[in-house]
């Protein structure tokens, strides 16, 4: 098994409105119980046990990574926590020969923030890894890049290992 662990699945942001809005009530239960030590029972120590694992799991999908993933011959796209495969998804291959990289500008906006700014937005390049078939004109995205960096090593991981070829988008629709 072979795999490739390239970059966060969300931005600061999105993991930051993750923990906050999804695990307030579990932050918040976790608080109350503890406020009250000297006085839990065992249904409370169940409970505040409960809510600190739910948390905890919170807290691995917020900071999960993407990746490729190769399993007997198969491509996998893959979520990681600290390296460990948390969840894949089979892509098909099949009926697709070739990769590109094309390159998208992209903005994200931004949630609560002030009537100064409503349209707060975050630009960035995306690099998103297509595969194609052989004439260019059916294409599945399988992938998006914030990085630059990581284009290369992941071009190299799914050339090598599935028999792809990387080529430049030319579709021909004759």
């Amino acid at each position: 098994m072979k795999k490739i662990i390239l970059e966060y699945r969300f931005t600061n942001h999105q993991k930051i409105t993750f923990l906050l809005y999804l695990g307030a009530p579990f932050l918040i239960k976790i608080f109350f119980l503890l406020r009250n030590n000297m006085h839990l029972n065992m249904k409370d120590y169940l409970i505040l046990l409960l809510c600190v694992i739910c948390y905890a799991f919170l807290i691995s999908i917020a900071f999960l990574k993407r990746g490729f993933l190769k399993k007997n011959s198969n491509l996998y796209k893959g979520s990681f926590f600290l390296g460990k495969l948390f969840f894949k998804t089979r892509i098909d291959i099949s009926e697709k020969s070739r990769i590109v990289v094309l390159k998208f500008r992209k903005s994200q906006k931004f949630a609560w923030f002030s009537d100064a700014k409503p349209d707060l937005a975050f630009e960035y390049n995306s690099f998103e890894i297509n595969l194609l078939n052989a004439r260019h004109t059916k294409r599945k995205p399988i992938l998006d890049l914030k990085k630059k960096e990581n284009v290369e090593p992941i071009t190299k991981f799914l050339t090598s290992n599935f028999g792809l070829k990387f080529e430049k988008y030319n579709p021909n629709f004759k």
